[in-house]
């Protein structure tokens, strides 16, 4: 689920009409650079009972408002090799074509866009040989009419702290 871009009084609604509240993005803010974070640690730093905290986050899960994981350097991990992969695709044949392509070990993220392509993705590889074989078995997909791929040599921002990016747009207009 994504939070929807309005926002009425202190709360935020997702796509699917589950109301959040200042409290759900308070805590979901704290979760954001350790979602190992203790919910009395987080209790104590919203003034709030930690049954409540823990709770929240019960509900948030429960609801795929959030998710609780682990974003590896992957670098670091053995995956020095990262990729954005802009692709075209047959109009009637774009819903086939993501699960194809989301199916690839490779491939850690899939958007459908507008604009010049059709389909945006997110790959890492350990090796220029191993990015060489997925172009290679990504352009016998049936129904991608174009590719473009570029290398990521740095990411300058990665960025988890939704309650600012939620608040960027408010006082202007």
């Amino acid at each position: 689920m994504c939070l929807l871009a309005s926002r009425t009084g202190g709360s935020a609604t997702t796509s699917n009409g589950f109301a959040l509240d200042e409290l759900d993005l308070r805590i979901i803010s704290a979760l954001q650079d350790d979602g190992r974070k203790p919910t009395s640690e987080i209790a104590l730093a919203l003034d709030v009972p930690r049954t409540t905290v823990a709770r929240r986050i019960e509900r948030l899960v429960r609801e795929r408002i959030i998710r609780i994981g682990v974003f590896a350097n992957s670098a670091k991990i053995g995956l020095p090799v990262h990729t954005l992969t802009e692709l075209c695709v047959e109009p009637a044949k774009l819903e086939a074509v993501a699960e194809a392509v989301a199916a690839l070990d490779e491939v850690r993220w899939v958007g459908m866009v507008t604009g010049h392509c059709d389909l945006i993705t997110e790959g890492m590889f350990p090796s220029e040989e191993h990015l060489r074989d997925f172009i290679t078995r990504l352009a016998q997909v049936c129904g991608i009419t174009q590719m473009r791929t570029v290398h990521v040599f740095k990411v300058s921002k990665l960025a988890f702290n939704w309650e600012q990016m939620l608040h960027a747009g408010e006082g202007i207009g």
